[in-house]
């Protein structure tokens, strides 16, 4: 079973037309899993002009097996979703989700831990 979570920001209209780096409004995100269970999760970022995206374990190494993928919402409006079908024991840990484009970059911190039973 995979338990899906998506993070939304909520837009200003005045933010949606402006140039510069991504932003988004969370910097932190959760997720508990257990081993026979897999995780999604989305965020919504703000960006002019579109930006790339890494999702990076706590070393720097870019992570293996998470499929991904950008959906473009409006114009400087993306979601990026995630997703990974079985969670094993070595995926529990902290994640960096680098965001940028030419004018900056930001990240956010996922940390996946074991679900309460």
């Amino acid at each position: 079973m995979i338990t899906p979570i998506h993070v939304q920001v909520q837009l200003q209209p005045e933010v949606i037309f402006s140039t510069g780096k991504p932003a988004s409004g969370v910097s932190n995100i959760t997720l508990g899993a257990s081993d026979d269970t897999g995780i999604a999760f989305s965020t919504t970022v703000i960006a002019y002009p579109r930006p790339h995206y890494a999702l990076l374990y706590e070393n720097g190494t870019k992570t293996q097996n998470i499929s991904d993928s950008i959906e473009v919402n409006a114009i400087n409006n993306f979601t990026i979703h995630f997703k990974k079908a079985i969670v094993k024991r070595a995926d529990y840990g902290l994640y960096r989700l680098s965001i940028n484009n030419t004018f900056g970059k930001t990240v956010i911190y996922i940390t996946v831990i074991p679900k309460s039973k």
